[in-house]
């Protein structure tokens, strides 16, 4: 199987995903504590393995016929959501993590993305 190399977009997504959750990280530790960033830390951490998670399901999809692959995309949709949602669940209950944190971390990728947009739109022209 040959591999497909990621779109630059994509590359560039994810560069600044990971960015953006090491300078939230960072600030948060410094001006709310170690409980709020260590919120943050793991929700990014989440955030980052799901979203390369995600990237590898769908690959495989496309190679596989419509109905294989809407089925293929259906059942890992769930498995991940289920696993995210144990885990989500082990950190809040179990652990204590600040749930603010967790959140902020959690949302780390759709900042990489909006950020990625607004650049596009703004400074490249809209291309």
């Amino acid at each position: 199987m040959v591999a497909i190399p990621k779109e630059p977009d994509q590359k560039r997504i994810e560069i600044l995903s990971v960015g953006i959750w090491v300078v939230i990280s960072a600030v948060s530790y410094l001006f709310f504590g170690e409980r709020f960033a260590f919120g943050v830390l793991i929700g990014g951490v989440l955030c980052l393995i799901n979203f390369q998670w995600l990237y590898r399901h769908a690959k495989a999809a496309v190679s596989l016929t419509t109905n294989k692959g809407k089925a293929f995309m259906a059942k890992r949709y769930f498995l991940r959501l289920g696993i995210m949602g144990v885990i989500l669940y082990a950190l809040i209950a179990l652990a204590k993590v600040d749930v603010i944190g967790l959140l902020l971390g959690l949302s780390v990728v759709i900042l990489g993305i909006t950020s990625y947009a607004c650049f596009i739109y703004i400074f490249a022209g809209g291309e």
